[in-house]
């Protein structure tokens, strides 16, 4: 249990890193080349790491074509979901992408609920409900107090590539969890990386936009290649591992903290402010999880 505490804490402080750092690439580069790059890159790492240690987990999948279609089909809409996700930052903002990712926690609840026996064990209790709720309220006073949206021409769009992205996800965690006792996490984002890296090159090749890293900079690319393997890292192989081990509820809840330690990251090396009213809802939302996850923990 202690264990699972460590693993959430550091996935929650890990992966606001990661969105601060993805937010900077997305203005950067097209969504397709930016996917291409960054997953081909993690994708290299844990083909290596894949034969160098669980190399008969490769083989296994390779003979049993079913699992194998499961694990390409997880890289079909990670492809998806991510290149909606940073269609719709780089259209609207961080605040914005950050509202959504709390409206996608109730609905990722009732679909785990629907599908998994002890996703479902989860929600029977009252007292967890109370901590979804503070959760949820205290995120979105959060993300309010710490900037207010802007609404430009592109909003609207760029808000309907933000849904598409968790309506995709929300049926990617399920299929990642249909996978625990088959696969291990490592295994299954190697594929997931591959398969995700080869559509968005092949789909950049098509539109013609595969020229444009030919200009960016040596250094960029450079930068962006490291990216992509600590994004894999913590955004792919924590997340599953998460998901398998702990739920797709757990997940959920975790995701709610994310606008917190994304803006205390921002707050130690960017300079960003956070006000009073922030701190208060911090509060309310640390204590709302505690609560909510607290309730999981006990009914295993």
């Amino acid at each position: 249990m202690m264990n699972a505490l460590t693993i959430n804490l550091f996935y929650i402080f890990a992966i606001g890193i990661n969105i601060v750092l993805l937010r900077y690439f997305s203005l950067q580069l097209d969504p397709l080349n930016n996917n291409a790059v960054r997953f081909l890159s993690g994708a290299v790492v844990l083909l290596i790491w894949v034969l160098i240690r669980y190399r008969q987990s490769l083989i296994n999948l390779i003979k049993a074509p079913k699992l194998f279609a499961t694990a390409l089909f997880v890289g079909v809409m990670m492809c998806g979901n991510m290149y909606f996700y940073l269609k719709g930052v780089a259209a609207t903002n961080a605040v914005t992408a950050s509202i959504f990712g709390v409206i996608a926690m109730p609905f990722g609840v009732l679909i785990a609920a629907l599908f998994f026996q002890d996703e479902r064990q989860k929600t029977r209790s009252k007292t967890f409900w109370i901590g979804c709720i503070l959760t949820v309220l205290g995120c979105l006073g959060f993300i309010w107090y710490g900037k207010r949206l802007e609404i430009g021409g592109a909003f609207v769009m760029g808000a309907f590539f933000l849904l598409l992205s968790i309506v995709i996800r929300n049926i990617q965690n399920l299929v990642v969890k249909f996978t625990n006792n088959k696969l291990n996490v490592i295994t299954l984002s190697c594929i997931t990386s591959f398969s995700t890296a080869i559509i968005s090159l092949l789909m950049s090749v098509q539109t013609d936009k595969i020229s444009e890293i030919q200009h960016i900079s040596h250094s960029f690319l450079l930068s962006l290649i490291l990216f992509g393997v600590y994004a894999i890292g913590v955004g792919m192989i924590l997340a599953f591992h998460i998901i398998q081990k702990q739920g797709i509820i757990t997940f959920q809840i975790l995701e709610l903290l994310l606008p917190i330690s994304t803006a205390i990251i921002a707050y130690l090396f960017l300079g960003e402010t956070l006000s009073i009213p922030q701190l208060l809802f911090a509060a309310m939302v640390i204590f709302g999880a505690s609560v909510a996850l607290g309730i999981v923990k006990q009914k295993r």
